[in-house]
């Protein structure tokens, strides 16, 4: 073993240890929790895998969380128009733990750290040291940032498309003679296996109804924390129903039959432009194999015959 894979082999070994050390302190001892149970009813063999599973994945993502929170003290923006706006990107992904800014902040030094190290491992195994750490570092650094951008996007997919079939179920709770809140409650229930973001939504506007916020500001913050178009002029479309009079249940299957309209024609536009996407792959990757393989005994003849010797 030569001196090049042993120090590797040493610093993987000291990095492990550190993240163990750092996991077991962050997660804290379970005595008492193993005692209580050893002391109570033994559950069955299914139950106890099962809460070992749960219990695992609750202390690691606590565990993450307190390290995450640890690490971004330092890294925690000043102004309050930075954290507004991390803030608010947060919101978009519909994540709205206190806690989950720093753990972001804290993240993106942890990122960095492991990029930094795994760049270092690899530029020393392939002579790039220098780009290595600047690549591992920069993806590193980066990675929190285009995980949140991936969270927003699905979180404003699930709303968009769960949308319509929440205005359906809220046109037969107005019909069968409920509230509009009472309706949005009710919806907010039933769809909580289907659209859990819609049902987390609709949920928290009930909730700020209940707490002394009127309909049309607990409508207004749908929007304003979701930042859905959709739900936006669902917000719109419902306070001025409410000012003018109008019926609420009409004015629901209107907004649904829109709603669907423009998933529509947006599902129209992303098969339009298919044709378009895949002759690039086609061109580039197709097209020349297939010429490789027509082409190329014709030419190995020609090559060997006659007229070029």
């Amino acid at each position: 073993m030569d001196e090049l894979t042993l120090l590797i082999l040493c610093g993987a070994g000291s990095i492990g240890l550190i993240g163990f050390f750092v996991m077991k302190m962050a997660m804290g001892g379970g005595g008492e929790n193993k005692l209580r149970n050893r002391l109570a009813k033994g559950p069955t063999d299914a139950e106890t895998l099962a809460s070992k599973k749960t219990s695992f994945k609750s202390d690691l993502k606590g565990a993450f969380t307190r390290l995450g929170q640890a690490a971004a003290e330092p890294f925690m923006p000043k102004s309050r128009e930075k954290i507004s706006g991390l803030r608010q990107s947060l919101n978009k992904a519909g994540l709205y733990n206190p806690s989950t800014l720093r753990t972001m902040m804290g993240a993106k030094l942890i990122f960095l750290i492991v990029g930094v190290v795994g760049g270092y491992v690899i530029g020393v195994t392939t002579d790039k040291l220098m780009m290595m750490l600047s690549l591992g570092g920069i993806i590193g650094y980066m990675a929190p940032q285009l995980w949140l951008r991936l969270r927003i996007t699905a979180n404003q997919k699930a709303l968009t498309f769960g949308l319509p079939d929440a205005l359906d179920l809220m046109v037969v709770c107005v019909e069968a003679g409920l509230t509009v809140d009472a309706a949005m409650q009710r919806v907010g229930q039933e769809l909580g296996l289907a659209h859990p973001a819609i049902a987390r939504e609709f949920g928290i506007a009930h909730m700020e109804t209940r707490v002394g916020l009127t309909r049309g500001d607990s409508l207004k913050n749908i929007g304003t924390r979701t930042g859905n178009s959709g739900l936006q002029s669902l917000a719109a479309m419902l306070v001025q129903a409410d000012r003018f009079g109008t019926s609420i249940a009409q004015a629901l299957r209107v907004h649904a039959e829109t709603l669907r309209l423009n998933r529509q024609h947006a599902a129209e536009e992303l098969a339009a432009k298919a044709s378009v996407k895949i002759s690039f792959p086609l061109v580039l990757f197709i097209f020349p194999s297939t010429f490789i393989v027509l082409c190329g005994p014709v030419i190995i003849e020609l090559m060997s015959s006659s007229l070029y010797k």
